[in-house]
């Protein structure tokens, strides 16, 4: 478009010029001047050209006087873009020290000296020198209207050195302002994971999505991973009621082992008596049971559930190895032994074997007892030698 203006302008130059010419030719004009006594006389034209020689004499002469302070800063800039080129190359080479030096020499005559600060301020890191690195910063920041670029590499630099909490509130200044930087997303990111804030990674991942910086597989991944974290490492049972309750029916189906497992250490003990009952009704689950058998209290009550699984699935091992245990737990010594000889014909372990072992101590049958302690041991051993091989 601007071409098209331009040409446009000088046929219409020309045009003029062309309508000018010959009323000039007929008509040339004189100029009278009077200097000292003298009177020169002259046409218009030759009046007009001997003012455009001036002028470019002028500009000539100007430009004569201003070339050698021109040719002094290309020598500059060329000394600092030197400088600043073998900084970045020491620093590619590993070579910390010299890049760092080269670095903020480049910086005191360059028109960019923040660059120059930013990458010397990672050549003081790569020497484990956090506060060389904070003084550089300090020193590009003193360059530049707006920090931005600084503060993400300041973030950038305090998480390399494992300062997340500070990375974490520049962050966090950062995108109360600039809430789609992808830079300051990601490290976010990179923070809430080392700090394991798994409520922030999964309200984060839909704008770092957004912004490309993880694909649609990254994202679920993620999340998944972040929903399980955060279940297995809930810091009491109210943090994990919460994550608990903020899952669909559909998705507690996918975490119900990790609400499980958490459960149990937290002592959340009725919750997850509840949560597995109700599962337990739509899709049957050894290792649920294996997690029943686990739940210290309530005791009657999960015997005469664990009775009503043994009418259901009588051949199942896992729900005999429960009632085996529930039955031990009630001391009722002879319903233990009937239920653990059921699972040891169905499969022989270390387990079964050591349960087997102690009911039979207390049924005061110390050669049985003996027998399956042995039993146990050589399983054990067994299962040993064959993770080593």
């Amino acid at each position: 478009m601007k071409k098209i203006i331009l040409m446009i302008i000088v046929l219409a130059l020309l045009l003029v010029a062309a309508w000018l010419t010959p009323l000039v030719l007929k008509n040339p004009g004189l100029l009278q001047l009077e200097i000292l006594g003298y009177q020169v006389q002259m046409t218009v034209i030759t009046a007009a050209l001997l003012v455009l020689a001036l002028l470019v004499t002028i500009w000539f002469i100007w430009g004569v006087l201003k070339a050698p302070k021109k040719l002094a800063n290309k020598v500059a800039d060329y000394r600092q873009q030197k400088k600043f080129d073998q900084g970045l190359l020491a620093f590619s080479e590993g070579q910390w020290q010299k890049a760092e030096k080269l670095l903020l020499q480049s910086a005191s005559k360059s028109k960019t000296p923040q660059l120059s600060y930013m990458a010397a301020a990672r050549a003081a890191l790569a020497q484990q020198n956090l506060d060389g690195a904070m003084t550089h910063l300090d020193a590009a920041e003193k360059t530049v209207n707006n920090p931005l670029t600084i503060d993400l590499t300041r973030c950038e630099i305090w998480l390399k050195a494992g300062h997340l909490q500070q990375a974490r509130e520049l962050l966090e200044t950062i995108l109360s302002s600039y809430p789609n930087n992808p830079r300051a997303v990601r490290m976010m990111l990179q923070v809430s994971e080392q700090q394991k804030d798994y409520q922030r990674i999964k309200n984060l991942l839909p704008k770092a999505h957004k912004l490309a910086l993880v694909d649609k597989v990254q994202t679920e991944t993620m999340r998944d991973q972040a929903t399980r974290d955060g279940l297995i490492h809930a810091v009491d049972e109210q943090q994990l009621l919460a994550l608990w309750g903020e899952l669909s029916r559909k998705q507690q189906k996918f975490y119900l082992y990790e609400y499980c497992e958490a459960g149990l250490r937290l002592g959340a003990y009725q919750a997850v008596t509840d949560e597995i009952e109700r599962a337990q009704k739509y899709h049957f689950d050894e290792q649920l049971v294996a997690y029943w058998s686990q739940l210290p209290h309530n005791l009657n009550h999960r015997l005469k559930v664990v009775e009503k699984w043994h009418i259901q699935h009588p051949k199942n091992r896992a729900v005999l190895m429960c009632l085996g245990q529930l039955h031990m737990a009630k001391k009722q010594w002879s319903d233990a032994k009937d239920a653990l000889q059921k699972a040891l014909i169905l499969q022989s372990d270390s387990q079964v074997n050591r349960l087997l072992a102690e009911t039979y101590q207390q049924l005061n049958e110390p050669e049985l007892a003996l027998e399956h302690y042995t039993q146990a041991n050589n399983n054990k051993a067994y299962l040993v030698h064959i993770e080593t091989t």
